[in-house]
């Protein structure tokens, strides 16, 4: 499903969020179309090749879906010059809240009337980009569970988590950060460049998203009596370092050995071999700033053309 007329922005729609809500969106988009092109890609290598032919027609690109859709337009517009924006119709939506993108088309083609940009970080996992948030334990568990589900959404992500947390063990890794290596057991290692997983649920309350620099979150094990008050902090934003959670922020690369293959890289699993190196390019990628951006000062705004 395309609708190509020559506009200048172009909205790209995750097919997995199901036919009913493809509709509502082209159907939205439809009311501003002299704003926005629009494509439904089944196929990434569909999706690719239309990037590689047409990328030059389009100066701004949105990803209408969750983090997974955002991480595939990253793959494709990090280091190009071309702009990022995002209209969050998928579960977490974790890099779209942090960038303060909502649902709403009206707004999006109110931020897009600004024509202000700004650069933000990108993590490289293997020479992999990653806008948001990647690692292994937990999260990469239930992330790996969560795509065995034939219908996304909150509550398949709530199943996914409590499938998780009644078998999950320790994770046995060899962590190589600013030239030292720690042998450590962990329930949850996450590296990121923003603060949260998605639905508010906040991992490093300290990260910026442009600052050059990535944090390293260890969550280290303890008993599984305390998993509620873990998840309550977690979503409430006060998650704090203690004997449990540790964090590190470097802009040198990390080196990661582990036998686990499971890791996540923007919420999508993906099984990676060892070692898996985590770098980061400072402001690698522009992304339209919207009204709700936290992150900026005016003098920090570039135009979009």
């Amino acid at each position: 499903m395309k609708s190509l007329r020559g506009n200048r922005t172009l909205i790209i729609i995750n097919p997995k969020a199901g036919p009913g809500r493809i509709k509502d969106v082209a159907c939205r988009i439809e009311k501003f179309s002299n704003y926005f092109d629009y494509a439904v890609f089944y196929d990434i290598n569909e999706f690719r090749s239309f990037l590689s032919d047409k990328k030059d027609l389009y100066d701004i690109f949105v990803a209408a879906g969750g983090d997974g859709t955002v991480n595939s337009l990253v793959r494709e517009l990090a280091g190009t010059g071309k702009t990022l924006a995002v209209l969050p119709v998928g579960s977490g939506n974790g890099f779209a809240r942090e960038m303060g993108f909502r649902k709403s088309i009206r707004k999006l083609v109110s931020d897009l009337d600004s024509k202000k940009v700004f650069y933000t970080d990108v993590l490289y996992v293997n020479g992999i980009p990653c806008i948001n948030v990647t690692g292994l334990g937990i999260d990469s568990y239930v992330a790996h569970e969560f795509c065995c589900f034939d219908q996304r959404g909150f509550w398949s992500y709530v199943a996914a988590c409590f499938r998780v947390i009644f078998s999950m063990k320790p994770v046995k890794i060899s962590l190589t950060m600013e030239n030292k290596t720690s042998e450590l057991e962990v329930f949850m290692l996450c590296l990121t460049n923003t603060r949260q997983f998605g639905n508010h649920a906040i991992i490093a309350p300290l990260a910026k998203p442009h600052d050059g620099k990535f944090n390293v979150v260890i969550v280290r094990p303890f008993p599984k009596i305390l998993m509620p008050v873990f998840a309550i902090r977690l979503l409430t934003g006060t998650l704090k370092e203690s004997r449990f959670v540790s964090y590190y922020e470097t802009s040198s690369p990390v080196t990661i050995n582990t036998s686990e293959k499971k890791f996540h890289i923007d919420g999508e699993a993906v099984l990676l071999d060892s070692p898996v190196k985590i770098s980061l390019k400072n402001k690698d990628l522009k992304v339209l700033v919207t009204r709700r951006n936290k992150w900026l000062k005016k003098s920090e705004e570039f135009s979009v053309r």
